[in-house]
């Protein structure tokens, strides 16, 4: 190619052309960001970024860095379930429904001691006790 025909170039090509560019950066960027190669394709760089968040995900909840999703999922669970046992009065190792029961039992008791009405207390009184004497 001539000058001449570089020239003749127009400006939707050289937009074009300049977006191209800002594309392969951005990828070479993403790929970077999640340790894939620079010349990774989108979807090692998806792949890859999946793996990340899959590792993170698993230590952060305790589980095997080369935990699955659905043994995370499950960790994540069994943690949530011993956290609110606990906190209810359960036993950490309760299952769902013992804990809802447990629940249940300590906000009835809750309400019943709120607005339970106290019983009158019978009084021994003498009937010259309902008398008013005005000039006494």
């Amino acid at each position: 190619m001539s000058d001449k025909d570089t020239q003749k170039r127009t400006s939707a090509e050289e937009w074009r052309a300049l977006f191209a560019q800002m594309g392969e950066q951005v990828r070479r960027e993403a790929a970077r960001t999640v340790g894939a190669d620079e010349d990774a394709d989108w979807k090692t760089i998806g792949r890859e970024t999946d793996d990340a968040a899959r590792r993170t995900a698993a230590k952060a909840v305790g589980a095997g860095e080369e935990a699955e999703w659905d043994e995370i999922g499950k960790a994540v669970e069994r943690s949530s379930r011993r956290g609110i046992a606990r906190v209810v009065g359960a036993t950490p190792e309760a299952d769902w429904p013992t804990i809802g029961q447990e629940f249940e039992t300590k906000l009835n008791a809750f309400f019943k001691n709120v607005f339970a009405k106290p019983k009158p207390q019978e009084v021994d009184r003498d009937e010259t006790d309902d008398v008013i004497d005005p000039w006494a």
